[in-house]
């Protein structure tokens, strides 16, 4: 596992010690952010939310391009440990949070992310509940985009406020792009 793109880019991550924590890959990752560059999204000062981490790869990413700060959340101990170890390789611990949560049961929050990752265990139909909770719990900016990787055996229902603008089926993953639906 490397980071693909940014100021840190080629930069080698610690891998997983086990298969319990299942890394988005290196290729998914690059097309992720291709598909939001080529789409004139920029990450340049963003904040960035990245929800069941495990790696951390995808927050990683983001600070890679240019994102302002990461939060990282996950529930698990080995998880988190393994996205410490990655923020330190980069040299990054001025610019991210890690905190130890279970999600959905999120406490409200004192800050807003324009760009928030969720990638639960493929076996966990949490990913709704999940974003109906940071809508209500007060994570979202106004305009925020967020990416849910899933397995790609499910289909992604998603709350009434949101659209999804694009997917993308690699192997076993599908990725979401979902924006927030205007009036």
């Amino acid at each position: 596992m490397r980071i693909i793109g940014g100021d840190h880019r080629g930069r080698k991550l610690a891998s997983p010690p086990d298969k319990n924590i299942r890394p988005t890959s290196d290729r998914m990752r690059e097309t992720i952010f291709n598909i939001l560059s080529h789409s004139g999204i920029s990450l340049r000062g963003a904040n960035v939310l990245d929800v069941f981490a495990g790696t951390g790869a995808l927050g990683l990413e983001a600070l890679s391009r240019g994102a302002a700060h990461v939060t990282f959340f996950d529930k698990d101990r080995k998880s988190l440990q393994l996205v410490k170890k990655n923020v330190a390789l980069l040299k990054a611990a001025d610019r991210t949070t890690i905190r130890c949560i279970e999600v959905p049961k999120l406490p409200p929050s004192r800050t807003r992310f324009d760009f928030i990752f969720l990638d639960p265990p493929y076996n966990l139909d949490v990913i709704s509940d999940t974003i109906i909770a940071l809508d209500k719990k007060g994570y979202l900016s106004d305009d925020y985009i967020i990416v849910a990787e899933y397995s790609s055996d499910n289909t992604l229902i998603v709350p009434d406020f949101l659209n999804i603008t694009k997917e993308k089926v690699y192997g076993e993953a599908r990725f979401s792009f979902l924006i927030k639906e205007y009036d």
